[in-house]
């Protein structure tokens, strides 16, 4: 799909940069550098004396290496094979050769803000990263006075980012890839809600008086069998996808209406990579020690078909892999529309620059 010129075929979409995207878990980030690829540019993560995260441009202008493979001095980074040094803002400030160090001896830094358990990466123009853009974490439940958010799992999808994206938000595959783990066989018959504000594309489901399969029972923390719910699925565009479940049981005397969230940042790392970054974010306390294993297992299932369809698509080229759409794809189609908009409108705001 071609919208206003911007490629939105999933497969080869494309994604803009003026935006904020998860690239690490806070714990992952430590004084041991690590390197991650975001929007096709490899970066070096790590943290100063003081715990402040940095994001540098993975290479060092010397020779090549990669600085994730050296080591920290202090606030600076190492390069591992001249030992030359960086500042965390990417200057050269030693140099053990010795003379003077070039003016050029630099690398490019990139705006980090560490929110809850996240770090968000801005890939984009420097001027242009304003933290008030990273969606509220209030929002999300995972910050806040009633929240209890939980992350702890990374998934690395050999594909283009609007498949995952998309897959998140797509209820209608439940039933048939997921062979009955987290539904009865009936999410794809029930009517849908779609509603849009600003970059949010949100579908919603309502059931009534469900059973429950055991894996999503024991996900909700459930002490019966039945439950009402709503079931609302959200993209963010271009940076996240909400699962949220809003259910109240019906053979629990005592039931109280509660709020499960599963929230999965979507982040490009290149035209043929994704990182995915998942978390809960409940209404109550509740945790069991499987949970994260059944969600790897789920997301799993998505990750092998996902693959496959890069493949294919790589294999056959775009003029043999024609999408024909559906009603149900309306979030997903509307979805593409906003992010081709915040593609377009960097394109022009460049142009004018």
């Amino acid at each position: 799909m071609m919208l206003n010129g911007i490629n939105m075929y999933p497969g080869s979409a494309e994604y803009p940069r003026n935006q904020w995207y998860v690239i690490a878990f806070s714990h992952e980030v430590t004084n041991e550098p690590i390197g991650r690829e975001c929007l096709g540019t490899p970066i070096v993560l790590f943290r100063t004396e003081s715990g402040q995260p940095v994001a540098l441009f993975d290479r060092c202008p010397h020779r090549g290496m990669k600085l994730s493979q050296g080591k920290c001095i202090g606030s600076n980074i190492q390069c591992g094979y001249h030992g030359v040094q960086f500042s965390s803002e990417g200057v050269g400030v030693v140099l053990p050769s010795g003379g003077n160090i070039p003016s050029k001896m630099m690398v490019n830094s990139y705006p980090l803000v560490e929110k809850w358990e996240w770090i968000w990466v801005w890939m984009g123009e420097s001027e242009l990263a304003d933290p008030a853009l990273i969606p509220n974490h209030d929002e999300l439940g995972l910050t806040g006075e009633n929240a209890n958010g939980d992350s702890g799992l990374y998934l690395h999808v050999k594909a283009n980012y609007l498949l995952p994206h998309e897959n998140l938000v797509d209820a209608t595959h439940i039933t048939f890839l997921h062979h009955g783990l987290i539904d009865t066989g009936n999410v794809a018959l029930v009517p849908t809600k779609v509603d849009v504000n600003g970059p949010r594309v949100s579908m919603r489901r309502e059931f009534i008086d469900e059973p429950m399969p055991d894996m999503l029972r024991k996900s909700f923390g459930m002490r019966g069998d039945r439950l009402d719910r709503i079931l609302t699925l959200t993209s963010h565009a271009p940076n996240l996808c909400i699962i949220e479940n809003t259910f109240k049981e019906r053979d629990v005397p005592d039931a109280q209406e509660k709020t499960n969230r599963l929230v999965v940042a979507v982040t490009p790392e290149g035209e043929r990579g994704t990182h995915q970054f998942a978390c809960f974010g409940n209404s109550y306390p509740e945790k069991h020690p499987q949970r994260y294993d059944d969600l790897h297992h789920l997301l799993m299932e998505d990750v092998v078909v996902i693959e496959d369809i890069q493949r294919n698509f790589d294999r056959l080229g775009l003029e043999n892999c024609p999408e024909v759409s559906v009603r149900s794809d309306e979030g997903g189609i509307r979805t593409r529309r906003i992010i081709a908009e915040m593609i377009l409108h960097e394109r022009e705001q460049k142009a004018i620059a």
